[in-house]
Formats: C-alpha cells, sequence, structure tokens
C-alpha cells in the first residue's frame, strides 16, 4: 500500500517538469538531422546581423565575407578537435579515425577557441582594426550560438544531473523516460537505483519519469537575454559603447556561468583536470582576459566610425545604390544589344521566298523593272589599256602618262607650224590667233569636222 502511494506520489510530482521532447532526423534518401538543420539556420542568421553590423561601420563586403568564412570554418574545426582531446580522449586512442570524423562529437569552448584562432589570422594578415573587427564577429557569433543552443535542446543530449522532485527549482528540470535509449539516462537511473532514492518496486518505477536537468535547455534561458542585452548596445544609435566592449562584455557575462553550469553535470560524464572541467577552466581563462580587456577599453577607448546615424539608414542607402547599379546594368545591357544590332547590316530577305501575295506581285514587278532598265542601258565602251603599264608602280605611271600628254602637244605644235600661210586678208586674224595662249591656238588649229574629244590627238596615234 505504501509502495503504491509512494508510485502515485511521484508520478504527481513528475508532471511539474519539462515535458520531454526529442527531435530525431527526417529520411528523404539521406538523413536530415535536426540539431544540423537549427545549427545552419544559427550560422545563416548570425552571418546576417554580422553583415548589418558591419556595413553600418562602413566594412568592406570582401573582408565581412572573408572573416566570416575563416571563423565558421576554423570554429567547427576547434570545436571537434577540443571535444576529442577534452572529452573523448580514451575513444581517441582506440579509434584514432575519430579525430576527422568532426561530426562526432563538439565542444563549445572549443569552437570558441578554434574561431579566435582564425579571427586572430585573418585580422593579422590585412592589418584591420582588431576591436572593431572583435565586435563584429561577436555580433555574429553570440546568435548563431545561442540558436545552437536550440538544438541541443530539442535533441535534449545534454543530460546533466538528477533533480529533488521537492525542490523549487525542479520546475525547470525535464522528465527524461527511464526505457530511453541514451547512455547518460541509463547510467543515472541506474545510479538513482544504487543510492535507494526510489522505494518503489523495478517495475513500478519503469514508468515513472526521472528528473535531469537539460543543460542545453538551461543555457538557452540564460543566453536569451543576454543576447537582447549585447544585440541593444551593439546596434544603438546614441551613447554608443567604445569599440571592443561588446567583446569583452559577452565573456564577462558568458564565463561565470558556464563555469557553474558544470557543477550540474554527472560527476562521470566529464572528465576531471585537478577537480576541474575543460570547461571550467576555460571559463577562468575567459572570465580573467575578459575583465581585463574591458578596464583597459573602458578608459581610453572611443566608439567606432560609423558611415550613417543608425544601421537601417545604412540599409536603405546600401537598397538604393544596389538598384541604381542594376539599373545602370540593365542600361547598358540594352545599348550594348541595339549598337550591336545596327552594326549588323539587315539581311535582305531572298526574293524567292515572298511572304505573301502582295509581296509576290512586288517582286515581280521589281524584276519587271530591272529588265526594263538593263534592256534601256547602252554599254559603254571600254578604252583600251597596256597591260604593262598598269603592273608599274603609280609614280613610274603617272611620269609616262605626263610624257604622253607632253608628246602630244610637241605634236600638234609641229601640225600648226607646217599649215600654209593664211591670204593677207586674213592677216590679222592670224596675228591674233599667234597671239593667243596655246590652248586657243590648238582649237583654232583644228580642222573642220574635228570634235572637241579629238583635240591633241593624232590621226594616226592608237592608244
Amino acid at each position: 500500500m505504501y509502495a503504491a502511494a509512494l508510485s502515485v506520489s511521484d508520478a504527481t510530482t513528475a508532471t511539474l517538469g519539462v515535458p520531454f521532447f526529442q527531435l530525431g532526423s527526417l529520411d528523404v534518401g539521406i538523413p536530415i538531422q535536426a540539431f544540423g538543420v537549427i545549427v545552419a539556420a544559427g550560422v545563416l542568421i548570425g552571418a546576417s546581423l554580422m553583415r548589418r553590423y558591419s556595413e553600418w561601420h562602413g566594412v568592406s563586403d570582401e573582408h565581412i565575407r572573408g572573416l566570416t568564412g575563416w571563423i565558421t570554418v576554423t570554429g567547427f574545426l576547434g570545436a571537434h578537435i577540443f571535444d576529442v582531446v577534452a572529452y573523448q580522449w580514451d575513444k581517441f586512442m582506440k579509434d584514432p579515425i575519430l579525430m576527422l570524423k568532426v561530426w562526432d562529437g563538439i565542444s563549445s569552448y572549443g569552437g570558441f577557441l578554434g574561431g579566435a584562432m582564425g579571427f586572430a589570422l585573418y585580422v593579422w594578415w590585412k592589418r584591420l582594426p582588431v576591436r572593431l573587427m572583435a565586435d563584429m564577429a561577436l555580433v555574429g557569433l553570440l546568435p548563431a550560438f545561442s540558436l545552437g543552443r536550440i538544438g541541443c535542446t530539442v535533441v535534449s543530449d545534454h543530460v546533466g544531473g538528477a533533480v529533488d522532485p521537492s525542490k523549487w527549482y525542479a520546475a525547470l528540470a525535464m522528465d527524461y523516460p527511464r526505457t530511453l535509449n541514451m547512455e547518460a539516462v541509463q547510467q543515472m537511473v541506474a545510479e538513482a537505483g544504487r543510492t535507494g532514492n526510489i522505494l518503489v518496486d523495478y517495475v513500478t518505477q519503469r514508468f515513472i519519469p526521472i528528473k535531469l536537468w537539460n543543460l542545453g535547455l538551461i543555457e538557452l534561458l540564460y543566453l536569451i537575454p543576454v543576447n537582447i542585452l549585447v544585440l541593444w548596445l551593439a546596434f544603438r544609435s546614441t551613447k554608443r559603447p567604445p569599440s571592443g566592449l561588446i567583446v569583452v562584455l559577452s565573456g564577462v557575462l558568458y564565463a561565470p556561468v558556464r563555469f557553474f553550469l558544470d557543477y550540474l553535470r554527472p560527476e562521470n560524464s566529464d572528465p576531471r583536470h585537478l577537480g576541474l572541467t575543460f570547461a571550467q577552466w576555460a571559463s577562468i581563462l575567459a572570465f580573467g582576459a575578459s575583465v581585463y580587456a574591458a578596464s583597459r577599453i573602458l578608459k581610453g577607448g572611443k566608439p567606432a566610425e560609423t558611415v550613417t546615424k543608425t544601421s537601417r539608414e545604412a540599409q536603405e542607402r546600401l537598397r538604393v545604390i544596389l538598384k541604381d547599379d542594376e539599373e545602370k546594368e540593365k542600361d547598358q545591357k540594352d545599348k550594348g544589344k541595339k549598337s550591336k544590332a545596327k552594326d549588323e547590316p539587315a539581311k535582305p530577305r531572298p526574293l524567292s521566298e515572298p511572304e505573301d501575295e502582295d509581296d509576290e506581285k512586288d517582286v515581280a514587278a521589281n524584276k519587271a523593272d530591272g529588265l526594263k532598265k538593263s534592256d534601256d542601258k547602252q554599254p559603254t565602251e571600254v578604252p583600251p589599256t597596256e597591260p604593262w603599264l598598269d603592273a608599274l608602280p603609280k609614280d613610274i605611271i603617272k611620269k609616262v602618262e605626263d610624257s604622253k600628254a607632253a608628246k602630244a602637244i610637241d605634236e600638234k605644235a609641229e601640225q600648226v607650224e607646217a599649215k600654209p600661210e593664211p591670204p593677207a586678208d586674213d592677216k590679222e586674224v592670224a596675228k591674233a590667233g599667234e597671239s593667243a595662249p596655246p590652248a586657243a591656238t590648238k582649237s583654232a588649229g583644228n580642222k573642220p569636222g574635228q570634235g572637241k574629244g579629238q583635240q591633241g590627238k593624232p590621226k594616226n596615234k592608237k592608244k
């Protein structure tokens, strides 16, 4: 009777926690994991916010894309490498290929360290301002990381320690089924059975969920207000913080909470190094570095310059510029097409292929007119040519023609001198003819019946 009452009491108390839920994968030929889809969406949203912040501060598109790519690649590689080193070392010693399976285990602090290395290399390579670029990276990284915690929450794989159902904070714990095929859950069920916390028989306790921390959910609930505060400070238009303060403020807010959250993990889940987990040691270093950097920035730091008063104005201006560029590009394409059409000669339609009956009549009329005009034309006489003369250079041809013309003038003059003396009555006319210029003399010396076109041409001369 006591066992039955205890079972009812436990079942009633269990309903006060967060109901268990777990999104698996969708098989569409290849398995699509819910966690992977949510992480990819987080990366895209974070990259969009990072671009908006960067464009507001006048950072070029080349550096936006370059820094995003470096941080993303090195961040995922660092997340897996540090997870293998810090949490899966025993598995790695048995299976070294585990290091190449980048999808098999990731660590958040490993991702931070890997992304920081990629950030440092790119900024040093391009000689960029460190504080501005650090704030820019954090504006994209923090939302992306927080959305990644949504993925951890929905797959419920960050299993924490057991929670006493009678405590006030038990409402934040998740009711994991005891039959769930998950190694962490089975370990906690076995631990609860060994400590004697469950006083009912095994058949009854199988149907009573066990309250455990879902560490992904707890961290997500804390990161929501942190994101609101950081993004508000980053995008506010008045009283803007000094350059670099956004990134160090995020470290100051996140590191201590993450340090204490690791105490909610089971003792046997993560290996301890001098009593602390890898994440706890990383939190101590991150908090100390963030506090020191914040003190330096607050003393002499200045806000980074922006291109407009607000980020919205910057986006509107960019839209106008992009629209103008698209219209100019379109106009240039249209002008190029028109000029190309003008340069290409119009291809005449063959007369043998008229389009309709009217075109056939026009073609026939054009043919008749063409034949008539060709009949009316008189053949023109082509003066004989001397092939040997055409083969000579132009300057020599000109000299030959000039010599021929001079020779023709001399011959004509000789003919005029050989004429008989005119009668006495005509002496005055002859004298007038002698005083006339050579051209007049030549025309006067023409015999009757000799045409104008025959001047200066001897009768016996053949071309």
